[in-house]
């Protein structure tokens, strides 16, 4: 009986103490789970932010470079082999995208003039400026936009993800050559750079995929570029001289820069995709033509914000959207075709 009186006294003191520890060993795990927390959404930042650094690096694009142990098998050799192989063709890609913008340098006085010596609003601007150019300009970018996340999505080339991204420059500056007005700085600048350095980065890649072994070759071709775009980005870029011109050299710069690239498709005709190609050549011929027989060189009395002139134009920028997009999910080569290989 006195063992019985005893027990829950006993008892009951250590069943509080080991309730307290209980509640203490619960509170540390809930201050850890919030801490935890707290880092994973932290570190799910960071790396947001690192991937978002990495796309304008094309570090994100590009993986990283293999470093293979000398008892590594074969299967690892060729996939490291195959991965460093394409550093060639992002250090060139990374020289052409500086190369691309130093004719502006040559040309820095033509963002400083005054507006009164300036024709740009008689014809040209109300023609950029159409509400029917400004549509057909975001339609473009949203075929463009689009092409690029179904090849994120289907991430089956690093070489064609690259080449998918260096449409978006031009796409982007498009589309401020037709929402903003080309007394600022920067509307004239996307203006020039859209029929320069946005058309000339895409077809850049692709030569350098269809002729791998000429290393020469892409050297020239940025020399000539330099030698052919300081007075062709200077005539884009004048806002002084007649707005027509500016216009003409748009037109002529798009067939003359996309020349040398046709150099590198008839060379691998068969692995080449043939929609992109057929559907560029139909465009820009297209441009081309109605830019001669129409009102930029005089040939009729139409002024550019006439109906007809807005329409040719809207033909181009949907042709050219179309022609980006079929491009991208294309991609560089044929299915099943082999990657090209730089020594």
């Amino acid at each position: 009986m006195a063992a019985a009186f005893l027990i829950p006294e006993i008892v009951q003191p250590g069943l509080s103490h080991l309730s307290a520890q209980t509640k203490a060993l619960r509170k540390v795990k809930d201050v850890k789970d919030v801490k935890a927390s707290t880092i994973s959404t932290q570190s799910s930042q960071s790396r947001l932010f690192a991937s978002s650094i990495a796309i304008v690096s094309f570090a994100g694009i590009r993986r990283k470079r293999f470093r293979v142990s000398k008892e590594a098998t074969s299967e690892v050799l060729e996939t490291a082999k195959e991965e460093n192989n394409n550093e060639y063709a992002y250090k060139m890609v990374k020289i052409a995208a500086i190369v691309t913008v130093l004719p502006f340098l040559f040309c820095i006085g033509n963002f400083f003039y005054d507006p009164a010596l300036s024709d740009f609003s008689v014809e040209y601007g109300p023609h950029l400026a159409h509400p029917a150019l400004r549509t057909t300009s975001v339609v473009q970018a949203i075929l463009v936009f689009s092409a690029v996340l179904w090849r994120e999505k289907y991430r089956s080339d690093p070489i064609d993800r690259l080449f998918a991204w260096l449409f978006v420059p031009e796409a982007a500056t498009h589309i401020l050559l037709h929402w903003f007005s080309h007394y600022h700085a920067f509307a004239n600048f996307a203006f020039a750079y859209a029929f320069s350095a946005g058309i000339a980065l895409p077809g850049f890649l692709s030569l350098l995929c269809y002729v791998p072994k000429e290393k020469k070759l892409p050297w020239l071709y940025l020399a000539l570029y330099m030698i052919t775009q300081i007075p062709i980005v200077a005539g884009l870029t004048n806002m002084v001289g007649p707005a027509k011109m500016r216009l003409n050299f748009a037109n002529i710069n798009t067939a003359w820069i996309t020349t040398p690239f046709f150099y590198g498709i008839l060379k691998r005709w068969k692995d080449v995709p043939k929609a992109p190609v057929v559907l560029a050549t139909l465009t820009i011929s297209y441009q081309v033509a109605m830019g001669i027989m129409g009102p930029i060189t005089g040939a009729s009395n139409l002024k550019l914000y006439d109906p007809s002139c807005i329409f040719q134009h809207g033909v181009v920028d949907i042709g050219f959207g179309i022609a980006y997009a079929v491009s991208i999910v294309c991609g560089v080569f044929r299915p099943k075709v082999p990657r090209p290989v730089w020594d």
